[in-house]
């Protein structure tokens, strides 16, 4: 079972580059011990402004392995001293997710919807999702996880992908909008709740 890493770096002002730049720096640790990692930030909605390093391993086991290596990689060690001594962010995380549908995609621009979900429900809403993926293009990548190890357990996340913030509203416009779309979000309401949203861009 695929599972997802996510750290969140919330910049403070003045910092950002420098949050960036470490950022990038620790994807690149995490790749050098297996994962697939890439670095985000959000532009619109819900956390903008954030910067989020998300990794993927092929299960839990491969990820609890590279986090053990990661914690005595002396980059990473130098990585945490240099936070220590000039912070730039407050970080969180890593919190982990495993997949449930779909599959990360490598397209650059991700809209991010987050469902409050009762675990008496979580079945249904899982369910639903393949109604959800024929209401829009063949061409969008989706994305669907749920925490395993993170602050709030009863939530669903489901990320559609596109190539470009233009191309991203233009699915919006086409599909997002769509009768046939609605009608899946409308029911989808009967098992969860639509409690935020946001768009982020690879950097």
């Amino acid at each position: 079972m695929t599972i997802v890493s996510r750290r969140i770096v919330v910049p403070f002002a003045g910092k950002s580059d420098l949050a960036l730049d470490r950022s990038k720096r620790m994807a690149e640790i995490m790749i050098a011990h297996g994962a697939f990692a890439r670095v985000f930030r959000s532009v619109m909605g819900d956390n903008a402004g954030n910067i989020e390093i998300l990794g993927r391993y092929v299960n839990f086991t491969e990820g609890a392995k590279a986090n053990a290596a990661i914690a005595l990689d002396p980059k990473a060690q130098n990585l945490h001293q240099e936070r220590e001594k000039d912070p730039a962010a407050e970080v969180h995380g890593p919190y982990v997710y495993r997949m449930v549908f779909g599959e990360a995609s490598p397209q650059k621009v991700m809209m991010r919807r987050l469902y409050q979900v009762d675990r008496s429900n979580l079945k249904a809403a899982l369910d639903m999702l393949p109604e959800a993926r024929a209401a829009i293009h063949k061409d969008t990548g989706m994305l669907a996880v749920v925490p395993s190890i993170a602050p709030n357990m009863d939530q669903l996340s489901i990320s559609y992908y596109a190539d470009s913030l233009e191309q991203l509203g233009q699915n919006l416009d086409q599909y997002g909008m769509s009768e046939k779309f609605q009608a899946v979000v409308s029911k989808a309401s009967q098992y969860g709740k639509l409690i935020s949203s946001d768009v982020l861009i690879a950097v």
